[in-house]
């Protein structure tokens, strides 16, 4: 005998509940990672600071693992694989860092071995060595940025007077030399720079 069509709603409308319910519920890639990252995390820790030595970097490498691997949890494509495939993005995250430390050995220049230490360097010359540093950088920024900073910074003008001489504002000075320096800033630390204060 066919069912009343208020029959079968309540079949589908049983089914649904019975497929929303918890112990029924399939877990997602994302919930998958974060429960072994979870009962796992000491391993990787442990991973991490026997590979790198290093309590503060052996922690940056493993939050940014975390985040890779949530970030990545669509990348997963069989549940059962989650610990190779996570292996797998920690050992990316370990070169990743090993890579981004040499990048910035090499942009900095070690003091030569047999120099006299730190402590014992004038400032006179430091500052014919800083001086050499500012023109190189100077050098390398726009002209109108150049501009601004020697007249502001290293000239000691006036701002109202560098203002009427450009003629413009002096809040619009102020911005100019505000982007003038941030670039000045941005240049200056992509320098290798010998001595550090």
């Amino acid at each position: 005998m066919p069912l009343s069509y208020a029959a079968q709603s309540e079949d589908i409308v049983a089914e649904e509940q019975e497929r929303s319910e918890p112990e029924n519920r399939r877990e997602t890639n994302r919930e998958i990672i974060e429960r072994v990252l979870v009962g796992d995390y000491v391993i990787f820790r442990r991973l991490a600071l026997k590979r790198l030595r290093d309590r503060l970097a052996a922690d940056d490498v493993l939050q940014s693992f975390c985040v890779k691997a949530l970030e990545r949890a669509h990348q997963l494509r069989d549940e059962k694989a989650v610990h190779g495939w996570l292996r797998r993005l920690f050992e990316t995250t370990l070169l990743d860092h090993y890579r981004a430390s040499a990048r910035l050995n090499a942009k900095t220049t070690p003091l030569e071995p047999g120099g006299p230490p730190l402590e014992e360097i004038s400032g006179e010359s430091l500052s014919v060595d800083e001086s050499e540093v500012v023109e190189e950088v100077l050098a390398t920024l726009r002209p109108a940025y150049t501009q601004i900073i020697r007249q502001m910074d290293l000239g000691r003008d006036e701002p109202s007077v560098i203002a009427s001489r450009l003629h413009i504002s002096p809040n619009n000075l102020a911005v100019r030399l505000h982007r003038a320096r941030g670039a000045f800033r941005d240049a200056l630390a992509d320098t290798p720079i010998a001595l550090q204060t």
